[in-house]
């Protein structure tokens, strides 16, 4: 048995007094429980914010610096393009230098094979290409090997000229003409998308050769097509102030004009 301190009220084991001093009492201490709960979650959301933040700065350096996380996004990106090709270019989240490039290159890679395959008529296929790779085309075969291999790295460097030809137009187009102010790398991250449709139809035609020439021509001009819808899309979502024939038409302007210095780089080569 115990009394309140209080009123002096006898009480049973586990009451409580219902004395207007005991009720305050109590009260008095749940607010200041309240309070020291309050304070305590106030002090530790900046210690929560900045490890979140700490943490969202190591996924960006691991994204933007690390090459194994650059190939990783990569393919990514590639399979959400396969699937959404226009919500994707619309959206790519980040894309660091090295994954641009990885694009770039991959793209490059493939129109080079496709452009040596349409001048010389080399054979194509798995099949051929590993029969020539052991040798049993001879000299021949290690020759076609040989011109393989140097229309792939020539290809992946003229792919990544013209990406940065081709975005680079349509960037001094965003800044000089149509006045806005977007970061070099936010405004043509997804033009390495651009080719991408190319490179898809290339693969198929250039790896498989399973088609003929007409066949093979009709699936890059097909690619091109794919090419020239996906610019459309990059340039009137960010020009979307501007009427639509205005978009088309500067779109139209810089296609002319990367055609045409691209034809004399080809000329001077």
């Amino acid at each position: 048995m115990r009394e309140c301190i209080y009123c002096g009220k006898t009480l049973e084991k586990g009451e409580q007094c219902t004395c207007p001093m005991s009720v305050a009492k109590r009260q008095a201490k749940e607010t200041r429980a309240k309070e020291q709960k309050k304070e305590k979650i106030k002090e530790e959301k900046p210690k929560k914010e900045k490890k979140q933040r700490v943490k969202r700065e190591r996924a960006y350096k691991f994204s933007a610096n690390d090459t194994k996380g650059s190939f990783i996004n990569v393919w990514r990106l590639f399979v959400s393009f396969l699937k959404s090709p226009i919500e994707t270019i619309m959206n790519p989240g980040e894309m660091s230098w090295i994954t641009i490039l990885i694009f770039v290159a991959f793209e490059g890679l493939i129109g080079g094979l496709c452009v040596y395959s349409a001048l010389t008529g080399a054979m194509r296929g798995p099949i051929s290409i590993l029969g020539n790779a052991m040798g049993f085309g001879g000299m021949h075969g290690y020759n076609i090997i040989k011109g393989w291999l140097l229309a792939g790295l020539s290809g992946i460097l003229s792919g990544i000229v013209m990406f940065f030809l081709y975005s680079g137009i349509f960037f001094a187009v965003n800044r000089w003409i149509m006045r806005q102010f977007s970061p070099y790398r936010e405004f043509i991250k997804r033009f390495a998308f651009v080719a991408l449709p190319v490179s898809i139809l290339g693969i198929v035609s250039v790896v498989l050769g399973f088609f003929s020439q007409i066949t093979f021509l009709l699936l890059m001009i097909t690619g091109l097509v794919g090419s020239v819808i996906i610019t459309y899309e990059i340039v009137k979502s960010v020009w979307y102030m501007k009427k639509p024939a205005t978009v088309m038409y500067a779109m139209l302007a810089c296609i002319f004009v990367f055609m045409i210095i691209s034809l004399n780089f080809m000329k001077i080569a």
